[in-house]
Parts: structure tokens; sequence; C-alpha cells
């Protein structure tokens, strides 16, 4: 029996398809690696200007890093949720006048996981390109603190925002974070932080979005979001 020469096309045309997906499968798993830590996360601590401070450092057993991204994922708007607990940073506090510093932040964006494995490796494979050692670590360089209180009690929370240069890959924006830190206890904080920014701030363009793909469309922006606890370093001194 004699095939159509639109049928023939059409059969060319779906096999070549299926290869070209079977590829990018393929190479998106084997490049995107098992999304484990090459190295323990290590930021650089803050240092007390003085006796009046005292210093507390993150618990990364009980913090979480996260990033959402809105999405049309096979025609249904969803929500992406990446999380991660390989975070790294501290405080150091003085509650009477109120002051406060915050040393540098590092976030393992490798170990991000959302509620897909292919996601995830196309995630450290061509977006955030955390598969590379080189580009393994987030970084988040703090600068000016405003809106603080004249002074703080142990029980209050106070709501403040911190401006700073968060370096992603190879590139640094300047970025603004609003954060609240509650006094649980002379030993204990714990508090959220939060901020919007673009995927052009970051130099990052979303690959295969649009036209055949599943993923109709992505969101311009992205929030970033930390809860966190940090307790009381060891060596701090007695206010």
């Amino acid at each position: 029996m004699r095939r159509r020469p639109g049928l023939i096309v059409l059969l060319v045309f779906l096999g070549v398809i299926v290869i070209g997906g079977a590829g990018f499968f393929i190479f998106v798993w084997f490049t995107g690696g098992d999304g484990e830590a090459s190295a323990p996360i290590e930021a650089e601590a803050v240092q007390p200007a003085s006796p009046d401070f005292v210093a507390f450092d993150l618990d990364l057993e009980q913090s979480e890093a996260r990033f959402l991204i809105d999405e049309v994922l096979r025609g249904q708007p969803k929500t992406v949720v990446g999380v991660t607990n390989q975070i790294d940073g501290s405080f150091a506090l003085s509650l009477s006048p109120a002051q406060l510093e915050i040393g540098e932040f590092v976030i393992n964006v490798r170990t991000i996981r959302t509620d897909d494995a292919v996601r995830d490796r196309v995630i450290r494979t061509l977006i955030l390109e955390s598969a590379r050692d080189e580009y393994e670590f987030a970084r988040f360089v703090p600068g000016e603190v405003t809106g603080l209180p004249e002074s703080i009690e142990v029980g209050q929370t106070i709501e403040f925002s911190l401006d700073g240069d968060l370096t992603v890959r190879d590139v640094t924006t300047r970025t603004t974070f609003e954060m609240a830190i509650t006094i649980e206890s002379a030993d204990t904080l714990s508090g959220n932080a939060s901020s919007t920014i673009t995927w052009e701030e970051l130099d990052i363009t979303i690959p295969y979005v649009g036209g055949d793909s599943i993923v109709a469309s992505v969101a311009d922006e992205l929030s970033l979001e930390l809860d966190f606890v940090a307790e009381r370093r060891a060596e701090s001194t007695d206010q």
C-alpha cells in the first residue's frame, strides 16, 4: 500500500520531536547532577562591634530559604516553590539603644528542591547553573538597616528594611529585603525576610517557555523568602 506524502512528513516530524525531547531529557538529567552539596556552607560571620552586642548564628535545621514563581503548566496556573535549608548567616543585636548588625548570608542554591526532579535538574543546568561549582552558592552582603525602633525588649517583634548586594551566578544586583525579627529569649531569635526580584535583574532567561513547550509562560518576577531561627553564639558575653 502506498503511503501518502503528508503522512510520511508528519511521522518524520513527530519522530524528530520525540528524539529531540529524549535528547533534552537525557542532557538535563545527567548534567543536572544529584543536587548534593559539594562543600559545607559557610558565610562570613558578623563580629560584634562592642560588648553591648550579642551575636546569633542561624540554625539551619530550623531555617528555610524559598523561591516562588508563578507559571502556566500544561494549561493550568501553578506556583512553583523551591526550598532548601542549606543557609548560613548571623546577627549581632543590642537591645538598648536598638542596634543591629548583620553578617553575610550564603545559600547553597544547588540543594534547592521543588516538587519535580526534572525541573530541579533544569534549574541546576540551564537557569541557576548551580550544577557548576562556581555557581553553587548565592550570597547576600548586607548594607544599610532602616526602620529600627529606639529600643527593643525580649518578646518584642521588630520590623525593618535591609538592603544589600545579592549575587546569583556571577551577577550582583542591589536588593532590599523586608524583615521581621522576634526576640524569643536572651538566647534565641526567630524571623523572616522577603523580597521580589525580576529575572532580568539576575540576567537569567528561562528556556523552553511558550510555543510547543508544556510551560506556556513564567512570571517576570520571583519572590525570595527566608524563615529562620538563630541561636546565641557561645562566645557572646552577657549584656
